[in-house]
């Protein structure tokens, strides 16, 4: 059997570490292989957590074009593809059995789902790892995926290895069927003897700095621990989007003096005349510590147990049930780190969480409804307080701050099973436990030869499948298990763009006729030409009609006006046809309204309006109405019309006011308030200069004046900040 290991690189990380485990397995089982990356020279090959002497080292291959790539400029799949089979082909002197690609979804090659694609409809054989998600908490890795309708391909040929149980359930509840998946867990390497420590407590954080990893928690934790307790993180981000996160948190906690060093690995020793490699950290610390709110596998989690020391931190509950499963407890965790609502300013936390969700569903090209940040934000206050760990950065400072007064040490709790204490206490007496919850014997479903074993069954069971038709999980439903409100996290959410100009508008707003409906100038006036046919509509709804349908409508329209006593009146036309067919009040008349007005001044969609308002709402932005409208106008709008924010949609008939009032205006702009949206972040679009661009401006709304159809033309003179006339020219404000 020939096997092709894919992935994009083979720098240090976990991936790297579970490949260079999958070929010392095959390795031993006398299985050739050959291991394909975007890699010219690896860096993080042979380097793991134990220093692993190895006998054999499989060819590896370098593939331009496989590594992180967002655009493929000349490359194409086709090009990829056969570098792939001529490189696997070459080393394993014939072509591969089995393909067996790492994260081929996550996000971070434009063409990988592609070629995976391809070579699935060929009837090759794939193994696909999953080890982490775009869709679970990268929103901007998400972008190179998203149009991509072949991303999780299955057939008999084809088997997905996951290493949680979490993972696995979404996928089979997408449809995958079972046979088609399973779990591969990481090996686990235990060493000869266990690592001792020494006396002065050491919390050591074995990750990379980046967000996910919960910094400011481990920020918390060396505040609230006991005096002579040092906490230290092991390396600073690759990435450099991530770096900043990570050296805003290095200077917030040298201005405050605490106990915390960032990227001590080969910069500093741990103690005096020790090394300052990563084993040497790993040998004095006391304990290790993590406060990761998002893992795949968690390996330090039991890394932890392989070295004898003792794991403290925050729990995560989908691998506490993987573990528990083998009747191992992991470490002393806590569920939650919980703050008083009272510590946090609810009104700045709503901001932040509104600004967080529509940029992550603006990647995640998902429309964001008022009722989706009302249930996100219930579910980050529970019985009062919040989880410190699901806090923007600038809140969770906020609060170590406050720790300065010894008064409010006490007032930190955390939460397990339900049970709560104060934090500080907790920590105390955690860090005074050397003794470890998880013990090396108890690791032994996670060994490398239980690895080994499985490996070679999944290989070899895929080896016998026939060929049979490629079907496709449907992706969008693999996102919507991962966007419930209850799922959200700020340190798993899109960060602000470091560079380039920021998006411009958070929310876009649009006048109905003559901009979203082509509408011919007018209104209700005495019509003879219109009376037979309206006559006729009213006696098929069963109503006696008046002489002239038209001349009395108009005549009350008239008297509401004038009895109004505002500047710009409006009419409901449901209540001015009770009035005129003398019907009860209370009376529905939304249908004979909706007939009536589809046959008097019917309504069709402006070419291209419909296109760019639903990239708009797979974009994240708000979007709402500002018109002079009637009960029927939103099913003119057809299906585009449930993409407006309903607490965005203000429709002249509902408020008895018109445009241009000030009002309607002002109202929508305290409405934009409650999603943390200014007028200025705010594009007002319309046709007409005196009722849409002039009062919108007055109000502080950027505006876009529409020209682009004959009857969408209107008088007046105004000073727009874009004028179009298609409706693509608006694209590249977005």
């Amino acid at each position: 059997m020939n096997v092709a290991i894919v992935h994009y690189h083979l720098g240090p990380g976990g991936v790297t570490r579970v490949i260079e485990s999958a070929s010392q397995a095959l390795t031993a089982a006398g299985i050739k292989h050959a291991i394909l990356t975007g890699d010219p020279q690896p860096s993080g090959w042979g380097v793991s957590t134990q220093t692993v002497v190895r006998a054999y080292r499989p060819e590896h291959r370098h593939i331009p074009g496989l590594g992180y790539l967002t655009a493929p400029g000349a490359l194409t799949v086709e090009i990829l593809t056969e570098s792939l089979r001529a490189a696997a082909t070459e080393s394993l002197g014939g072509p591969p059995d089995i393909w067996h690609f790492h994260n081929h979804s996550l996000g971070k090659n434009c063409l990988i789902p592609y070629v995976i694609a391809r070579l699935a409809r060929e009837g090759e054989r794939l193994v696909l790892q999953i080890h982490d998600l775009a869709e679970q908490g990268r929103p901007a890795n998400y972008q190179l995926i998203a149009n991509c309708r072949t991303l999780y391909p299955f057939s008999p040929r084809i088997r997905y290895a996951f290493i949680n149980s979490r993972d696995l359930r979404i996928f089979t509840a997408a449809g995958l069927p079972p046979e088609n998946a399973g779990l591969l867990p990481n090996p686990v390497t235990t060493p000869s003897s266990p690592l001792t420590a020494p006396r002065s407590p050491i919390l050591f954080a074995p990750i990379r700095g980046i967000r996910r990893k919960n910094l400011g928690e481990l920020v918390l934790l060396s505040a609230l621990a006991p005096p002579g307790t040092r906490v230290a993180v092991s390396r600073a981000p690759r990435d450099p989007a991530a770096l900043p996160v990570h050296e805003t948190w290095r200077k917030f906690t040298c201005k405050h003096r605490l106990p915390i060093e960032f990227n001590v690995v080969d910069r500093f020793a741990p103690a005096a005349g020790a090394a300052t490699t990563f084993e040497s950290w790993l040998a004095h610390a006391s304990h290790i510590v993590t406060t990761s709110v998002s893992e795949g596998f968690g390996l330090p989690f039991l890394e932890a147990a392989a070295l004898g020391k003792p794991l403290i931190g925050r729990n995560l509950p989908h691998l506490a049930a993987e573990h528990a499963a083998h009747g191992i407890r992991a470490g002393r965790l806590y569920d939650r780190l919980l703050v008083s609502v009272d510590w946090s300013d609810l009104p700045i936390l709503r901001d932040h969480l509104t600004t967080d969700l529509e940029r992550n569903y603006r990647d995640y090209r998902r429309p964001l409804s008022q009722e989706t940040i009302d249930a996100t934000l219930a579910a980050l206050v529970r019985d009062g307080y919040l989880d410190f760990g699901n806090l923007p950065e600038p809140l969770q400072q906020g609060i170590i701050e406050r720790l300065a007064d010894p008064a409010n040490r006490r007032i930190l709790l955390i939460e397990i099973d339900g049970e709560t204490q104060p934090a500080e206490d907790w920590l105390a007496a955690v860090i005074a436990d050397r003794t470890p919850t998880a013990t090396p014997a108890q690791l032994a479903p996670y060994s490398p030869a239980e690895y080994q074993k499985s490996l070679i069954a999944l290989y070899a069971q895929l080896a016998s499948q026939p060929t049979d038709p490629v079907r496709h999980l449907p992706a969008g439903e693999i996102l919507t298990a991962h966007l419930a409100p209850g799922s959200f996290h700020f340190l798993l959410s899109s960060l602000k763009p470091a560079a380039g100009p920021p998006k411009s508008y958070r929310a876009v707003i649009f006048d109905i006729y003559g901009t979203l409906l082509v509408a011919p100038p007018g209104g209700v006036k005495p019509d003879p030409l219109a009376d037979p046919f309206l006559r006729e509509i009213l006696r098929q709804l069963g109503h006696v009609p008046p002489v002239s349908p038209s001349t009395d409508l108009h005549a009350a329209v008239l008297r509401h006006h004038s009895a109004a006593g505002v500047p710009f009146p409006e009419v409901d036309l449901r209540a001015l046809w009770r009035e005129i067919l003398s019907l009860e009040p209370g009376t529905d008349t939304s249908p004979l309204v909706e007939a009536l007005e589809a046959a008097w001044h019917p309504a069709t969609p402006m070419p291209g309006a419909e296109s760019f308002i639903q990239r708009l709402s797979r974009s994240g932005i708000s979007l709402g109405l500002l018109s002079n409208a009637q009960s029927n106008t939103l099913a003119s709008l057809g299906g585009v019309a449930e993409l407006f924010a309903p607490e965005l949609t203000l429709l002249s008939y509902q408020h008895g006011i018109a445009k241009p009032a000030p009002e309607l205006f002002q109202m929508l702009s305290d409405r934009l308030v409650g999603r943390g949206i200014t007028s200025a972040e705010t594009l007002f679009i319309g046709n007409d200069p005196l009722q849409d661009i002039i009062p919108a401006a007055a109000a502080g709304f950027q505006t876009a004046l529409f020209t682009g159809h004959p009857d969408s033309r209107r008088p007046g003179e105004c000073q727009p900040d874009h004028t179009f006339q298609h409706w693509s020219e608006l694209i590249a404000l977005f």
